[in-house]
């Protein structure tokens, strides 16, 4: 007897690890890298369960729409005082963040980058204080390893779930999604209960 969830291989879970997934992956390391404020690794991790490979090409995708937002940020950043305050009053960003940046890059310039993952701050503060300490072509090298860092952590954590219960996972892929959601709602409500 197939189950409802066996039946779908060909639906949301191909669509999840195809091109549509790695289109919202883009897209979504655009968004997060600007103004949205839900970071790129909900989906990223998701995908991980039923496809690694699939995963790691999302992950480059989210890295590079990071990217061009990161481009964004520091090109409007150079030209306009707008930009830092539009960033600073996307939901979550708290003054003491843009304090911690600016000393981050005052103490370790464009590495300073590579502290964001680790401390929860946006990129996207780095993004538009990056114009003050940096150059564009140092912050989006350092921009490449400072989004992996935090990206790759997920993705073999969640990849090396996926794999161990695979079995379960394609039996009951449905369940797998609850515990998922379960656990990225218990990490933002940790999170933004601790803002």
């Amino acid at each position: 007897m197939t189950t409802p969830d066996a039946a779908d291989a060909g639906g949301w879970r191909a669509r999840l690890t195809g091109w549509p997934g790695s289109v919202l992956a883009f897209s979504w390391g655009l968004a997060e890298g600007t103004l949205f404020f839900v970071v790129p690794d909900v989906l990223l991790t998701l995908t991980a369960l039923f496809g690694f490979r699939a995963a790691v090409r999302q992950t480059l995708l989210a890295v590079a729409g990071a990217l061009v937002a990161g481009l964004i940020l520091f090109g409007w950043a150079a030209n306009s005082p707008a930009a830092a305050r539009t960033v600073q009053a996307v939901p979550f960003v708290r003054p003491a963040m843009v304090e911690k940046v600016r000393a981050d890059y005052a103490e370790a310039g464009a590495l300073a980058l590579l502290r964001g993952p680790l401390s929860g701050i946006p990129y996207k503060l780095y993004a538009v204080e990056a114009p003050t300490f940096t150059s564009l072509p140092v912050f989006l090298l350092a921009s490449v390893p400072a989004r992996l860092e935090r990206l790759a952590t997920g993705l073999l954590l969640f990849g090396a779930a996926g794999w161990l219960l695979r079995r379960r996972i394609v039996a009951a892929p449905r369940l797998a999604v609850a515990g998922h959601a379960i656990y990225w709602l218990a990490i933002y409500g940790y999170y933004w209960g601790a803002l």
